[in-house]
C-alpha cells in the first residue's frame, strides 16, 4: 500500500504531463503512421531497395522521438521518448550503412532495433497503467515483437512483401498508440 501512495503524485504529474503535450503526442503519432504507410507502400511501387527506405524512415522517425524528448516534462517521459528515439535513429543508420555485410546481418540488425522497440513500449505501458489508452502501448510492443520474430524467422520476401513491409506495419500500429492515447489525454 505504500509504495501504491508513494507513485500517486508520479501518476498524476504523468497524467498532467499527458494532458499538457496532448498535441504534441498525437502529432508524432500521425508522423509514425505516415512513416510507417511509406515504408509499406514505395518498396512496393518503386525501385528503391525496401531496407534503404525503412532505414531512412527510422532515422527521421528517431530524430523527431529524440526532438520530442526535449519537450517532455518528468524523467519517465524524457528517458522514453529519448531510448526510442536513439533506438530508431541509430539503427536506422545501421542498415543503411550496413558496417556488416550481407542481408542476414542487416534483417537481424532490423529485427534486434524492432524487438529493443517493442521492449521499450511494454515497460513503459506497465509503468503508465492507471492512464487511459496504456493497452495501445501495450499492443504497439507485441506487433514489434512479433514484427522482429517475423524478421528473424526470414519469411520468403519478395518485391512487395520486405522487412520493411513488417517495420512499416510495426510504426503505423505506435503511431496510433500515440494518437489514440493523445485523444484520451486530451479529453481527460
Amino acid at each position: 500500500m505504500n509504495a501504491r501512495v508513494d507513485r500517486e503524485p508520479e501518476n498524476r504529474e504523468l497524467a498532467q504531463t499527458f494532458r499538457s503535450y496532448w498535441m504534441l503526442l498525437f502529432l508524432v503519432g500521425v508522423l509514425l503512421i505516415l512513416a510507417g504507410a511509406i515504408a509499406i507502400a514505395l518498396p512496393a511501387i518503386s525501385s528503391l531497395p525496401p531496407n534503404e527506405v525503412l532505414s531512412l524512415v527510422l532515422i527521421v522517425a528517431g530524430i523527431v522521438q529524440i526532438v520530442q524528448a526535449g519537450k517532455m516534462a518528468g524523467d519517465l517521459l524524457f528517458t522514453w521518448h529519448l531510448t526510442l528515439g536513439l533506438v530508431a535513429a541509430i539503427g536506422g543508420v545501421l542498415v543503411y550503412i550496413e558496417p556488416f555485410p550481407g542481408i542476414v546481418t542487416k534483417t537481424l540488425i532490423m529485427a534486434a532495433v524492432f524487438a529493443v522497440h517493442g521492449l521499450t513500449q511494454i515497460v513503459f505501458a506497465a509503468r503508465v497503467r492507471r492512464l487511459a489508452g496504456w493497452h495501445w502501448f501495450v499492443l504497439s510492443g507485441v506487433i514489434a515483437f512479433a514484427a522482429a520474430a517475423l524478421m528473424v524467422m526470414k519469411l520468403p520476401y519478395n518485391h512487395s512483401f520486405t522487412p520493411a513491409t513488417l517495420g512499416g506495419i510495426s510504426l503505423v500500429f505506435v503511431g496510433w498508440a500515440y494518437v489514440a492515447t493523445s485523444r484520451l489525454a486530451r479529453r481527460a
